[in-house]
Formats: C-alpha cells, structure tokens, sequence
C-alpha cells in the first residue's frame, strides 16, 4: 500500500531508506564540508595577508611630542627682543613653576626654542615624487605632522617612517600657494587638522633669569601669538 507524503514537511516520513542511499548522502555530505574548510582556511589566510599589508601594527610616536630644532634653531641666539605685553617665564615646558614675568617694554634674549605637539597635525599626501626615498607612502595616504623646524622644514611621520617637507611644498585644506598646485614642482602635502601644538622660546632677562615662555599655540585649528610672533617669519 503506497503511503502519503505529509502536505506540510517535504520530506518522506516512516519510509525505509536503503542503506546504499544513506551511504551516498554521507559521502557527498562529507565532501561538501571538506570544500568549505578548506574555502574558508584560503579566504583566511588571504584577508590576514591584505590587512598585514595595508594596516602595519606600528604605533604612532607617544604625546606628547618635543623637537628642540624649532625656532630660532639651535645655538642661534636673538638678543635684544623686546616685548610687546606681560609675558611669564616658567621654569619648564609643563609650566610648572612660575619663575617671573616679562614686562612690557622689557628686552630678553631668545637662547632656543621647542616644538611641544600634543596632539599632531592630520595630512593627505597629495603627490609623489617617482624618484623619493619614501616608496611606501602612495596619493591619499594620511601623514602625522609634527611643527616647523628653524630652516622651514615641516616634520612628518608615517608608518613608522620620519621625513620633512619645506614648509612652502606644504598646502592647507587645499590652499597652495603655488600655480602648478599639487604635483610636480607645487605642493605635496595637504593639512586636513592642525593638531594642538606649542612654540616655546626660552629666554634670558636682563637680570640673568632663564625660562621658558609659551610663544604660540593652536588648538581647534585656531592660532594664538604672544610676544615672538615675527621672531622667525618665513614669509
């Protein structure tokens, strides 16, 4: 007597299945898994390879960061700079202690000056020079900027790699002061962020005091000046 398939499943139900056929299933069942294993292992191994190449774990340079090559540079010193408004002089660059202040009308002489970046400047690079020394940087990669050194150089860091750009290659939120624009002979780096950074200049007043005073900061992408403004002008 033939039996009936129930309308609701699909499948045959109380029906003997003959072991050959059980045998059969079972080895296509096997194999299938097989083919999926390894699938999976070979889909494995190819994204951890493109992520190794693409997202180096190489951490970025701890904060905050201090280059003591900012203006006026080292062993160059300004005498006679006179200042413009109430200054204070602090004993370190944490401003931790308060040695004394400068006095409107005052002169000091500027022994050295720091760059202290605490949080970096973003960048895109927006061309590349074929016969660099960098290959590993490519268009649209982003860079960490790190201040303006006293000759002009920028100093920027990616993938674990240090390297400085003068200041005039250096475009910002896409303004460059070149006709050529960004490519050849125009500018390769464009500033998304500026970071929050710190100039300091170290002084010596006329009574032989030695400290630190804060010259500019930015911070929100907003620029402050205090008395040495146009100490070390590029422009």
């Amino acid at each position: 007597m033939a039996r009936t398939l129930p309308k609701h499943a699909g499948h045959v139900r109380n029906v003997p299945i003959p072991s050959t056929l059980l045998y059969y299933q079972f080895m296509v069942t096997a194999r299938l898994i097989l083919i999926l294993l390894l699938a999976s292992h070979a889909a494995g191994q190819g994204a951890a390879a493109h992520n190794a190449a693409s997202a180096p774990n190489i951490r970025e340079p701890q904060l905050p960061v201090i280059d003591y090559d900012a203006c006026p540079g080292k062993g160059n010193t300004v005498p006679n700079v006179e200042i413009a408004k109430d200054d204070r002089i602090y004993s370190s660059l944490d401003k931790h202690k308060v040695l004394t202040t400068l006095k409107a009308g005052e002169k000091a002489t500027v022994l050295a000056g720091a760059n202290v970046i605490r949080q970096p400047v973003r960048a895109l690079i927006k061309y590349v020079d074929p016969d660099d020394s960098l290959p590993s940087l490519k268009i649209g990669d982003v860079v960490l900027g790190y201040g303006i050194r006293a000759g002009g150089n920028m100093v920027f860091w990616a993938k674990g790699v240090w390297f400085e750009e003068y200041y005039e290659m250096v475009a910002e939120r896409g303004a460059c002061g070149f006709t050529a624009g960004f490519g050849l002979g125009g500018c390769t780096v464009d500033i998304i962020d500026d970071g929050v950074s710190e100039w300091w200049v170290q002084v010596k007043t006329s009574k032989g005091i030695t400290g630190w005073v804060l010259a500019e900061k930015v911070k929100n992408n907003r620029p402050w000046y205090g008395n040495f403004e146009d100490l070390c002008r590029l422009d």
